[in-house]
């Protein structure tokens, strides 16, 4: 696996991006006066290491704090080089990451070990907010999406949003762990905060507008009531990856169809014969 970190590119004035390798995943830097934000710290302790020096070079300032924006290892598993720095993430985060059943896999194909993780030191339930010196930074979660403990960080003064996995340029992941209901109302209360030129920096491609996040969330949306039509119709989850007329690639969420069946069940809903595949 190949591990890159390119060069940081301006967002907004003292607000950059730079993508990571594996997985094309967007770090975020937002500097004030006596220090800078990191916003996820890559897939190990190595490539971490290497986002806090470059990152401390173009801000000029040391890094004053640290977010996780969700538990997945193109995220979080860079954490442990940010060693002294308070770092935040959900509450739920910590967890999350050891209770995946392919982690030693996931960790071995990385070259690292489950001694090369760390926990955030400021776990949070619903906001948190960072000073920076002239400039603050707020980390809000709006409840479950792509995973259960998504955080998005917002600089009010540069209408710049890193929206983290919540987000994806050009079309979302949803995993095992994501809650396809969950996911637009988490976007709801983005949206609600946002001026008509806020730029947002989604989890994974170039940064979006307000339309671009309105419409994915009318996707999630609409897959989402549409799986819960075919499942009612008596569609098997082999019937809906083959038969629907999905806004995304199948391969985008078909580890999440499980998960809505299940959930589906669970609140008493009945699959009926079908006939509306035939």
């Amino acid at each position: 696996m190949e591990f890159s970190l390119g060069a940081f590119e301006p967002v907004a004035d003292r607000v950059w991006r730079a993508v990571a390798e594996p997985a094309s995943v967007n770090i975020g830097l937002v500097a004030g006066d006596a220090g800078c934000l990191v916003v996820d710290t890559g897939s190990t302790p190595a490539q971490g290491r290497a986002i806090r020096d470059a990152a401390e070079r173009l801000a000029g300032v040391p890094v004053a704090a640290v977010v996780l924006t969700h538990h997945h290892y193109d995220h979080a598993y860079g954490l442990a080089a940010f060693a002294g720095v308070p770092s935040y993430a959900h509450a739920s985060v910590a967890a999350s990451v050891r209770a995946g059943a392919g982690l030693a896999e996931e960790l071995a194909g990385l070259g690292l070990s489950e001694a090369d993780l760390a926990d955030a030191t400021r776990p949070f339930h619903l906001a948190a907010t960072v000073d920076l010196g002239g400039r603050h930074a707020e980390i809000v979660h709006f409840g479950p999406g792509h995973t259960p403990g998504d955080a998005v960080v917002f600089v009010p003064d540069a209408r710049v949003v890193f929206a983290g996995d919540l987000l994806e340029n050009p079309a979302p992941w949803a995993g095992p762990d994501a809650s396809l209901p969950g996911w637009p109302l988490a976007l709801d209360g983005v949206l609600g905060t946002l001026r008509p030129d806020t730029v947002l920096v989604p989890g994974h491609g170039d940064p979006v507008d307000r339309l671009f996040a309105t419409n994915q969330r009318g996707q999630i949306a609409g897959l989402y009531l549409q799986l819960e039509y075919l499942f009612q119709a008596g569609a098997t989850p082999a019937d809906v990856l083959a038969k629907g007329d999905w806004p995304f690639p199948a391969e985008q969420f078909a580890d999440a169809v499980a998960g809505v069946y299940a959930d589906l069940k669970a609140k008493g809903k009945v699959g009926r014969a079908l006939k509306v595949l035939h």
